[in-house]
C-alpha cells in the first residue's frame, strides 16, 4: 500500500479484497484508523481494527510498515544478542520511486539505516550467483530465469551470469498473481458452499473470514502434493463446525483464470531480453505458490517441457541473497568479490518549460532496461532561473493511480555565468533505483600559457595557450515525495514512545506471570 492513496483503484477495488481493516486517507496517503485498548500494537491489516493504548488514532501505510519493521528489528536483535541498525530491503521489482522512498521513510522511523534497496528477484539472483564457481567468460555469459511465485505476485527475471558478476536483462510481473489470490478464491467457494449447507454467511464476519482465510491455505498446500482433501474449521461463527472436501481437480477448475495468466509475465521477460526459450539455461523456481502442480504445468509448457530447477530454498531465496547484499556492504564482513547491475523498470523523462532555442520539453534520460546505477548530464541554455521535473514516461503502466511525479529542481543560476549561460544538470537513478537531481553547473574557459620547458636552441616561438575548463556550482533547491523533517521526526517520536509503551507492558505482564508461577511454586511446596 505504500505510495497509494486510499481512493486508488488498486488499493479501493484490489487490495482491499484482501483486507477487513477500515482503510482511510491519512495525509494523502492510505491508512487505518486506530480505536484502542490498553496493549500491544496490532499491525495485523487482517483484523476490523488495530489497536494501541486507549486512544483513537490513525496511522498511515508509512506508520505500519515501520512498525512491522520494528518487530523485525527487536526479532533479529534477539536472536543475535546484538542492537540492530543496518540493513538491506529487498522490494519488488515493479516499486517505483514514491514507493522505494516511502520505505526508507518507513526504515527510518524504525530506527533503521537502509543500507540499499534490492529488487526482490535481484536478491535471488545474487544469492544463487555468489556461490557458483563455473561460471562462463563475459562473452558467453549463462542465462538463468528465475520465477517468483509469491504470496501476492510473480515476477519472471532473465539474469547473465559470469565469472565473479551477473546483470539483470529485463524482468516483468503480475502484480496480482499469487497464493492469496488462490485462497481468495477458495474462500469465495467454500462462503457459498456455506451459505447453503450451514445458513451462515461467512464473508460478513471478519473474523469468520479470517479464520477460513487460515484454512483454505492449509488446503491449498495440501492439495499441491496430495489428490484431495479435507477442510475443517472449527466454530466458525455461531458455534458452527464447518467442514468440506475438494479435489485438486476442482481447485484447478476454481482458479483457471488465474492460471490462464501465469505465462505473460515469463513471455514478456523472454521479449524485453531478446531471447527465445532455446536461450535459457536454467529456470529456477521460488516462492511458496510455485510449488502449485498446475503452475509448475504452465511454466514448464512455455519451455517445452524442460526440467524446472528448485536449488534454491523457495521461501528464504530473497533474504539469503538481501543478507549477501548487506554484509558486501559492511566493512566487517569479507565477501567472495561479485558484483550485481540490475534495470530500471520503467522509463523516466524530465521535462522542463519550452524555449525558442529548445522547444521540445522533455527528453527521456533513463529508459526502461537501463542499467542502474546510472548519472545522466542534461545540458541546456537559460538566461534565468528555470525548474526541470523528472516523472515516469509511461504512467499508465504504472501500480494503479499511482501519481508518476518524482521530482523537481529549482536551478537559480548565476550571474557570473555570462550573457547566455549553458548549464549542466546531473540527474542520477541510484543504486535504490531513485532518481535525484545531484546539482548543477555551467563551464568557465581559461586559458593559460604552457609552461612547458623548451630547447633553448630552438627558435623562439609564441607561447602556447591551455584551455582550462572549470565547473561552476550554482545553487539548486529540490524537491522529492520523501516526507519532510519535521514530520518524519514526529513519526520517530511517536513510534519510539509507543515501542517503549510496549516493552514496558511486556516487561511488566513477564514479571507477573514470572510472580504468579513462584507463587503457584511455594504453595505446592508448603503442601497439606
Amino acid at each position: 500500500m505504500l505510495g497509494h492513496s486510499a481512493s486508488d483503484p488498486e488499493i479501493s477495488e484490489l487490495e482491499k479484497k484482501f483486507i477487513t481493516a477500515n482503510l482511510l486517507d491519512v495525509n494523502g496517503t492510505v491508512g487505518v484508523k486506530v480505536s484502542s485498548i490498553l496493549g500491544y500494537r496490532l499491525t495485523s491489516l487482517m483484523y476490523s481494527q488495530v489497536n494501541y493504548a486507549g486512544e483513537s488514532h490513525q496511522f498511515s501505510a508509512i506508520q505500519l510498515v515501520a512498525m512491522f519493521l520494528g518487530k523485525l528489528r527487536d526479532t533479529a536483535a534477539i536472536e543475535l544478542k546484538i542492537p540492530v541498525s543496518d540493513v538491506v530491503i529487498a522490494v519488488p521489482s515493479w516499486y517505483i520511486d514514491v514507493q522505494r522512498r516511502a520505505l526508507i521513510d518507513a526504515a527510518q522511523i524504525a530506527a533503521l539505516n537502509p543500507l540499499r534497496i534490492i529488487n526482490e528477484t535481484t536478491a535471488i539472483a545474487l544469492g544463487y550467483g555468489i556461490t557458483k564457481t563455473d561460471l562462463p567468460d563475459p562473452e558467453n555469459p549463462r542465462y538463468v530465469m528465475f520465477i517468483d511465485v509469491g504470496h501476492s505476485n510473480l515476477t519472471a527475471t532473465v539474469v547473465a551470469f559470469s565469472k565473479n558478476q551477473l546483470h539483470v536483462k529485463s524482468s516483468a510481473s503480475d502484480r496480482h498473481l499469487g497464493g492469496r489470490d488462490i485462497d481468495i478464491a477458495l474462500v469465495r467457494h467454500f462462503a457459498e458452499e456455506f451459505k447453503t449447507k450451514y445458513k451462515i454467511d461467512v464473508l460478513s464476519n471478519p473474523k469468520a473470514t479470517f479464520r477460513l482465510i487460515a484454512s483454505c491455505e492449509k488446503l491449498k498446500k495440501v492439495l499441491s502434493a496430495n489428490a484431495e482433501s479435507n477442510l475443517s474449521v472449527e466454530s466458525i461463527m455461531n458455534d458452527i463446525d464447518a467442514s468440506s472436501r475438494l479435489t485438486r481437480e476442482q481447485l484447478e477448475g476454481l482458479i483457471a483464470p488465474l492460471l490462464d495468466r501465469v505465462q505473460a509475465p515469463i513471455q514478456k521477460a523472454l521479449a524485453a531480453a531478446g531471447l527465445t526459450p532455446e536461450h535459457i539455461d536454467s529456470i529456477e523456481l521460488v516462492g511458496g505458490t510455485s510449488r502449485v502442480p498446475a503452475i509448475k504445468a504452465r511454466i514448464s509448457a512455455i519451455f517445452g517441457g524442460k526440467t524446472l530447477s528448485a536449488t534454491l530454498n523457495q521461501d528464504e531465496a530473497v533474504a539469503r541473497g538481501a543478507t549477501f547484499a548487506c554484509a558486501m556492504l559492511s566493512p566487517v564482513f569479507k565477501v567472495r568479490e561479485f558484483t550485481y547491475h540490475d534495470i530500471a523498470a520503467y522509463p523516466v523523462k524530465v521535462q522542463w518549460e519550452p524555449t525558442e532555442e529548445e522547444p521540445d520539453p522533455e527528453l527521456v534520460v533513463f529508459p526502461a532496461g537501463n542499467t542502474t546505477p546510472s548519472t545522466k548530464i542534461l545540458t541546456t541554455a537559460r538566461t534565468a532561473p528555470f525548474d526541470i521535473e523528472a516523472a515516469y514516461a509511461e504512467p499508465e503502466n504504472l501500480p494503479g493511480a499511482i501519481n508518476p511525479w518524482i521530482a523537481r529542481a529549482t536551478i537559480k543560476g548565476s550571474p557570473a555565468a555570462g550573457d547566455n549561460p549553458t548549464y549542466k544538470v546531473k540527474t542520477r537513478m541510484n543504486a535504490n533505483g531513485i532518481v535525484s537531481f545531484e546539482g548543477a553547473y555551467y563551464e568557465e574557459i581559461e586559458e593559460k600559457e604552457d609552461t612547458m620547458e623548451v630547447d633553448a636552441k630552438e627558435v623562439e616561438a609564441a607561447p602556447k595557450k591551455k584551455k582550462v575548463v572549470k565547473k561552476r556550482e550554482v545553487p539548486v533547491v529540490t524537491g522529492y515525495t520523501s516526507l519532510e523533517p519535521s514530520i518524519l521526526n514526529n513519526m520517530k517520536e511517536l513510534e519510539a514512545s509507543m515501542h517503549a509503551a510496549d516493552k514496558l507492558v511486556k516487561d511488566t505482564e513477564v514479571r507477573f506471570f514470572i510472580r504468579l508461577d513462584k507463587h503457584e511454586s511455594d504453595n505446592n511446596d508448603t503442601g497439606p
